[in-house]
């Protein structure tokens, strides 16, 4: 064996030996000062830990000396064996292999009717998904098997958003929208996710970085695992595929976790508990990050037995997730090349990415209508939107017309229509001027207007006082709705107009619904009303006084305050945010 083969670990051990020299020649200077100063006590400690370091300098000398002189020491031997197989394998591992598209991985490059390919996949719904090549042919992956979660890392440009995109596209052609659904999360602002928020499988993507969306997103995951967790328990059984009617599987993806982590720690905690209870509630995670040194917690990791782990700059790094220093070693010119760990064996790979995103996506939406596959719901929606219509409200078909649709209403994961129930007792409408009370006031008359099933009454502020104008009558009214805009005059206790004590009987009859509107909330009112759309002013303690609650208040931005008919819908104990529609005339 020649020296020149020998000499990377030769030179290691030398730089290894100068290092343990470093520290012992510092012992000797301060020993030699302290026998100069005559400190005696500190030349006692010294002195044993300067002897240690001088005794293991002179084993670690005799070692060297004897590897350079000796070829035939067996320990040596695997040493430098096996660092002439660190500096190799990595080109040994790919440069044999050769890059296979995603679709030539599957057979799809030279289907005229992929979306035929893909319905039959479907029936199959094989829990193996290939996603690269290897040595021994296409490399698979089992996510519910081998997980059920898992974890991607990578420095930039190693290839990690193309394996992402990969393997979701694998699990997309491999399984039908009933059976798997996708939530999406990337926080760098990329486009990753983009072609894959299209496909039929996705139930939710954040692909920009907005942190109250990315909320939203995090809370429907927690409230979807308390709804499997509510099944199972319900039906007494173990595991989720053991349900008479098992929900999809959902697999959950975060690129950039460690900017997730950075910017809403307050929400590891729930990702953490997604990962212990997943397995048996049929939630998977695949986290993607460049650094994965100290940005996954340990007790989340201690769940992830599935590895992939690209080119990485720090030999610690990849140590930390496949247990060799290989990953470090892959050269700038392999992008997707990967070692992947299940816990069991670590196998090199080359990803197969996608040529044709569109086209493929495309295909596995025609299949989804080829088998009459609805699309599934959403999990989360975006949040309220600064102004809204009617057209921009879903009213079922068997909508009765004591409920009136006036908003949109969000419930922190979903936006959905809100509806005022005028059967239910009196309403108050709250707020300062200009924050949309008439405007709100007008859509309800007229939706009841044109109803034909209620005695409408308008009461307004002119200049010469209020004026009531009473409306149509019919035979077919069965309860009278008294509007009343700017009720704050009628509603003074000191008050001694005829309308004022016509209204105060008002407030105590069953049969009338006043819906008033006022700036300032009198106690007459706030306790005839158990139902209330309160338009917040930004003063804390007046908010919660009108009964919306500090979580909704802790929603509201700075901006919030300012748009018109942005407030709090409070009723049979329930609140919510609702941004109220605009009033386009009768």
């Amino acid at each position: 064996m020649s020296n020149k083969k020998r000499s990377p670990c030769l030179n290691e051990q030398r730089l290894t030996l100068l290092s343990w020299s470093a520290p012992l020649l510092a012992q000797l200077i301060m020993l030699s000062i302290m026998c100069a100063q005559r400190q005696w006590m500190y030349v006692a400690m010294l002195a044993p830990g300067m002897l240690g370091s001088a005794l293991m300098l002179v084993t670690m000398a005799m070692r060297a000396k004897h590897a350079e002189s000796s070829d035939g020491n067996a320990e040596l031997n695997v040493g430098n064996a096996a660092c002439r197989q660190d500096q190799t394998r990595p080109v040994f591992a790919f440069d044999d292999l050769t890059r296979t598209s995603f679709e030539e991985l599957y057979g799809l490059h030279t289907d005229i009717l992929p979306w035929r390919s893909i319905v039959r996949n479907w029936l199959i719904s094989s829990p193996e998904s290939a996603i690269g090549v290897s040595e021994l042919g296409a490399f698979h992956v089992n996510l519910a098997a081998s997980g059920p979660h898992a974890i991607v890392a990578g420095t930039t440009g190693s290839g990690k958003s193309e394996l992402l995109i990969s393997w979701c596209m694998a699990l997309a052609v491999q399984h039908s929208p009933k059976t798997l659904h996708f939530v999406f999360l990337d926080f760098k602002g990329g486009s990753t996710f983009n072609a894959l928020e299209h496909l039929p499988h996705t139930v939710g993507n954040v692909c920009d970085l907005d942190l109250a969306h990315a909320v939203r997103a995090l809370n429907a995951i927690e409230q979807e695992l308390i709804r499997r967790e509510a099944l199972v328990g319900a039906e007494r059984v173990a595991r989720f595929d053991q349900l008479a009617h098992p929900p999809a599987r959902l697999v959950v993806v975060i690129d950039e976790f460690h900017a997730l982590r950075d910017r809403l720690p307050d929400y590891m905690q729930r990702l953490n508990r997604l990962a212990s209870l997943g397995r048996s509630l049929g939630m998977h995670l695949i986290v993607c990050t460049q650094n994965p040194m100290g940005q996954v917690h340990a007790d989340m990791k201690a769940n992830i037995s599935l590895s992939i782990c690209l080119r990485v700059t720090d030999q610690i790094q990849s140590n930390e997730l496949i247990g060799t220093k290989d990953a470090a070693l892959i050269p700038a010119t392999f992008p997707g090349a990967a070692y992947c760990h299940d816990g069991q064996r670590t196998t090199p790979f080359l990803c197969s990415a996608v040529h044709g995103i569109d086209e493929l996506v495309k295909a596995v939406n025609t299949a989804s209508e080829f088998n009459g596959i609805d699309n599934p719901k959403p999990l989360f929606s975006n949040p309220l939107t600064k102004r809204s219509s009617l057209r921009d409200l879903t009213i079922p078909a068997d909508n009765t017309w004591q409920h009136v649709p006036f908003a949109l209403g969000d419930d922190g994961v979903l936006v959905s229509t809100a509806f005022l129930d005028v059967s239910q007792g009196n309403i108050a409408i709250i707020g300062a001027y200009g924050s949309g009370k008439t405007n709100l006031m007008l859509h309800c008359a007229s939706w009841l207007y044109d109803t034909g099933r209620c005695g409408i009454r308008f009461t307004r502020r002119t200049d010469a006082g209020p004026v009531t104008d009473d409306g149509r009558t019919s035979p077919r009214h069965e309860r009278i709705i008294w509007f009343v805009d700017d009720a704050d005059e009628l509603l003074d206790p000191f008050s001694q107009s005829e309308q004022a004590e016509e209204l105060k009987q008002a407030l105590a009859d069953p049969s009338i619904t006043v819906i008033a509107a006022a700036e300032q909330p009198r106690n007459n009112l706030l306790e005839r009303c158990l139902t209330r759309i309160v338009f917040p002013s930004g003063e804390r303690s007046n908010d919660l006084m009108l009964g919306i609650p500090g979580s909704i208040l802790d929603g509201f931005g700075v901006d919030d305050y300012a748009i018109p008919g942005r407030g709090a819908f409070i009723q049979q104990a329930k609140a919510y945010p609702v941004q109220c529609v605009e009033f386009t005339g009768f």
